[in-house]
């Protein structure tokens, strides 16, 4: 009886590598929009804002700094706790590499003078809703520095969810304050 030995195949023999028919990128992968931040926009990346006002929103938000983390603060709340929140106008953004994101655009106050940075962060995300920019910190005049780049002539890839979408998902996970029973407010007051 004769004995056969079986080799097994060669991992690189073309014939096991060689394409049959195109593969198309992304023809059937859809990417799930999992993370929306709430920040500024980088200093390093162009930007766009929507310009569509369903896809703006004043609201009152409350940071946690030494965290790193931020709560969309509901108005009754918000009226209780008015030392703690800073009220913006958060606007649907998206980087030049299509990664949405909500920027808090101060808003303008009623009941004091406008500082430099506020007024230079919303003239820079009043521009961004026609042209690509990039916002840098100017230390020596207290403000933000506009950048226009009027060489990107690609349109802005704005994400397929309604703005209550990109809300839930932004601020999902405990980080919607909608009572004083909130362990964050809590927290603040002294009471836990």
């Amino acid at each position: 009886m004769t004995s056969t030995t079986k080799t097994a195949p060669n991992p690189f023999d073309p014939a096991a590598l060689r394409l049959t028919q195109p593969i198309t990128a992304g023809s059937s992968v859809v990417t799930l929009l999992l993370v929306v931040p709430v920040q500024k926009p980088q200093r390093q990346v162009y930007v766009r804002v929507h310009p569509d006002p369903d896809f703006r929103l004043p609201i009152a938000l409350l940071e946690l700094k030494d965290e790193r983390e931020t709560y969309a603060v509901v108005p009754d709340v918000a009226l209780q706790i008015p030392s703690e929140v800073k009220h913006v106008d958060l606007r649907l953004s998206v980087t030049q590499q299509g990664m949405p994101f909500l920027w808090p655009v101060p808003l303008r106050p009623s009941d004091r003078a406008e500082n430099t940075w506020n007024m230079t962060a919303r003239t820079a995300a009043e521009q961004a809703e026609r042209d690509w920019v990039r916002v840098t910190t100017n230390m020596s005049t207290q403000s933000y520095d506009v950048h226009v780049a009027p060489s990107i002539a690609a349109a802005p890839v704005w994400p397929s969810k309604s703005m209550a979408e990109l809300l839930e998902i932004a601020f999902r996970n405990g980080k919607l304050i909608d009572s004083l029973d909130h362990p964050v407010v809590q927290r603040l007051l002294g009471l836990i």
